[in-house]
């Protein structure tokens, strides 16, 4: 008479999982651990089958599988990302999280990283662990341009009869070279 086939329930883990050793029953041998050459021990997504082999010691063997599940269904932590602000523009480097089974994980992005336009921008930020399980963040981006641009020196023009203007330049810290305008004529040729 063989050993009891017993009924072996499923392991399993959201990250890793290990199986115990289970037992029967034989009619003369009483209670008698399962033995097996598979892992005990699993951290690979997916179904994993461990074959346990039962025998009485009196040339009676079963063999019942049992399976291993590993299946990641938590979503990685959801970070809090700072605005972004500068003066002309900002650079944004990917942010990082963590996940109960990938560890630390970068975010990415099909959203530019580097703005120079005045103004309120988003980067929609997607943290994917891998493991069919991701969530998406946003970042503001703000940029300002609070600096007045440099206040030139700018020399008397004289001239005998007449003369023409040009414009002027000055430097700006987010436009660089910029000109001057007026509304007031560029050409005089009344004495004074």
């Amino acid at each position: 008479t063989p050993p009891v086939t017993p009924t072996l329930s499923d392991v399993t883990g959201e990250c890793s999982a290990t199986a115990l050793v289970p037992t029967t029953t034989d009619a003369c041998s009483g209670t008698i651990s399962g033995t097996t050459s598979d892992p005990l021990s699993y951290a690979t997504q997916g179904i994993h089958v461990i074959t346990w082999n039962f025998d009485d010691g009196n040339g009676n063997s079963i063999n019942v599988s049992q399976n291993v599940i590993i299946k990641d269904i938590t979503v990685p932590e959801t970070p809090v990302l700072a605005d972004l602000s500068g003066e002309c523009s900002v650079t944004a480097t990917a942010p990082e999280t963590t996940d109960a089974c990938a560890g630390t994980i970068t975010a990415t992005t099909s959203d530019p990283l580097t703005y120079s336009t005045v103004g309120s921008h988003m980067i929609n930020w997607n943290f994917d662990d891998g493991n069919g399980n991701s969530i998406n963040v946003s970042q503001n981006v703000l940029i300002t341009d609070n600096t007045a641009p440099e206040v030139p020196i700018l020399e008397d023009l004289s001239a005998e009869c007449s003369l023409s203007v040009i414009s002027p330049s000055t430097t700006d810290v987010c436009a660089g070279t910029i000109a001057g305008t007026t509304s007031d004529p560029l050409e005089y040729s009344e004495q004074g």
